[in-house]
């Protein structure tokens, strides 16, 4: 990483209950950009990226399939050496989604 970039990670977690059918089912993706990271439940995505703004969505795809299910989307405007990070949590039934939580910002 370069002085005038900076850094998003986002970790996506299922809840507690619906992970019993997400964690064999889905993966979570984290897209920044427009460009997908396909990660694991609890993992966590690094992208570096050049100082400005910036689209972060997180969404779940079923295996097998290319749908967007339950995506939450944030823009973002980081400045030169930041390093943003965020968790995306899905809630208690299929239908609800995940949400965005900034933790840090450093």
């Amino acid at each position: 990483m370069t002085s005038t970039d900076a850094a998003i990670t986002v970790t996506v977690f299922p809840h507690w209950l619906n992970g019993l059918l997400l964690r064999p089912a889905a993966r979570p993706v984290v897209q920044i950009d427009g460009a997908d990271h396909v990660t694991r439940w609890g993992g966590a995505v690094t992208v570096a990226v050049p100082a400005g703004p910036h689209r972060i969505r997180a969404f779940v795809r079923y295996r097998g399939t290319h749908s967007d299910l339950g995506a939450t989307q944030r823009e973002v405007d980081v400045a030169a050496g930041d390093a943003w990070r965020f968790v995306a949590k899905h809630g208690l039934t299929n239908g609800s989604g995940l949400s965005f939580t900034q933790v840090d910002r450093a």
